[in-house]
Parts: C-alpha cells; sequence; structure tokens
C-alpha cells in the first residue's frame, strides 16, 4: 500500500462472538447485551484491548486532528474481523469522550448486532434509506453506552447496491458528520461487492482491516488502489491476529 502516512496497528482478535455478558438496559425500549468481543470492556484481554486503544490514538492524532470526523472500515475478504475493529473501535472512542456513532453499512451479512445486540429487532441503515422521508435519528440507536449510538443495518437488503448509490445515503452521511464527533462504518468484504467503495467514497476515508498469516498483501494493494481510485483515501491499516 502505497501511502508512508498510514498507521499499521495490531490486534489479537477471535474468530466467533462467544456468549454475551449480562444485557444493560439505556432507555426503557430496547436492552443490549455486550459481547465479551468487545475487549476494552473487559478485564481479561488486556493486550487487546491496549491494541485497539493505539489505533484510537493514531486516529485522534492523525485523523481528527486535522478536521476528519469518519472512517469506513473495509476489509479486502471476509473473516479477518472487520467488524470487530469497528465495533471496538467505536466503543474506544467513546471512552474517550468522543460523541461516536457506529453504523452497520453491511446489509449483506450484518454483524454489529453480534457484538451489541438489541432485545428485538429494529429498523436501520436499511429502513433509514428506503424511507428517507423520516429523520435519520428515528433510526438510531442513541446513547446504547455513554458517548455511542449504533445504527444497526435494518437485517439483509437484496437492493444494498441501489440504497448505498442514493442521494439520501449521501445526505444521511452529511448528517451524520455534522451531527456526531466521529462517525465509523463498517463494511462487507470488498471482493464479494462494491458497497465498500461506495461508502468509502461518501465518507471520503478508509482504514484497511487485514488478517495475519490470512490476507494477502496483494489483496490489500489492490484493495487501496481501488478505493483511491473511488476518490476515499486509505488513512492507515489494522492487522488483526487470532
Amino acid at each position: 500500500m502505497k501511502n508512508p502516512g498510514a498507521t499499521a496497528t495490531a490486534i489479537g482478535t477471535t474468530s466467533g462472538v462467544r456468549q454475551a455478558s449480562a444485557p444493560i438496559s439505556v432507555d426503557g425500549a430496547y436492552r443490549y447485551e455486550l459481547s465479551p468481543d468487545l475487549v476494552t470492556l473487559s478485564d481479561t484481554r488486556l493486550a487487546e484491548a491496549e491494541a485497539i486503544r493505539t489505533a484510537r490514538t493514531h486516529v485522534m492524532a492523525r485523523h481528527m486532528e486535522d478536521g476528519r470526523r469518519g472512517l469506513a472500515l473495509c476489509a479486502a475478504t471476509s473473516g479477518v474481523g472487520c467488524s470487530f475493529t469497528a465495533a471496538n473501535l467505536a466503543v474506544a472512542l467513546s471512552q474517550a469522550g468522543i460523541a461516536t456513532l457506529l453504523i452497520d453499512g453491511d446489509m449483506r451479512t450484518p454483524q454489529i448486532e453480534t457484538f451489541i445486540r438489541p432485545s428485538a429487532p429494529t429498523d436501520g441503515l436499511k429502513q433509514c434509506l428506503a424511507m428517507a422521508d423520516r429523520p435519520a435519528s428515528d433510526f438510531m440507536h442513541q446513547e446504547v453506552l455513554p458517548n455511542l449510538s449504533v445504527m444497526y443495518s435494518g437485517g439483509v437488503a437484496h437492493d444494498a447496491q441501489e440504497l448505498l448509490a442514493s442521494d439520501a445515503f449521501k445526505k444521511l452521511i452529511e448528517r451524520c458528520l455534522r451531527d456526531f464527533q466521529f462517525t465509523i462504518i463498517d463494511t462487507p468484504a470488498a471482493a464479494n461487492v462494491s458497497d465498500a467503495l461506495r461508502i468509502a467514497s461518501v465518507i471520503g476515508y478508509t482504514l484497511i482491516v487485514a488478517q495475519a498469516h490470512t490476507t494477502r498483501a496483494n489483496d490489500v494493494a489492490v484493495l487501496a488502489r481501488q478505493l483511491q481510485g473511488d476518490g476515499a483515501e486509505v488513512v492507515g491499516a489494522v492487522l488483526n491476529d487470532n
């Protein structure tokens, strides 16, 4: 990846999500189960939590201080911990007092709900884009944790490409970047669909997620060129390791 200013951060992760911890109540309407894979909330996975905090430090120092307010997390292939990184980075930013919005932009195989599970099915990005006459806040779960709000995918959307190509998506991102100090969007693997390229081009900046001993360097290089070709700036990379 030809980006000398990029940040490369190594993070240990796990495959799969274990049984969630005790639910917490937020506003009376929903309760949320928090996965043990939210490592900065854990007292046992200290090395992984520290790696996430290091990534947070780089994002704050090299991204936010330049006035940038959002990131799409992208991966060349599935199963490399993109959702793990998105959810954990969002939680870590919220722990630093930054008003953060986490969006599940993967309307193919949504994963954010496996890390922060609502007590009942909920509308989200899919419905927000399909019903653009309603305010975006109707589809956001505010303050799931202090300083952390979440917009879930709203389920699988067979017209995901069309929804993301709409003006409604651009307007949604513009509002999110205005209303929150930082917005993180999880995306589906770029090798499977073009959704990640579209999301990254709209938000403007992306962090590439790879997995040690699995992701090929050529795949990352190809993805970086595709993202840059679509107008997104690659600000760094995260290396997950089982």
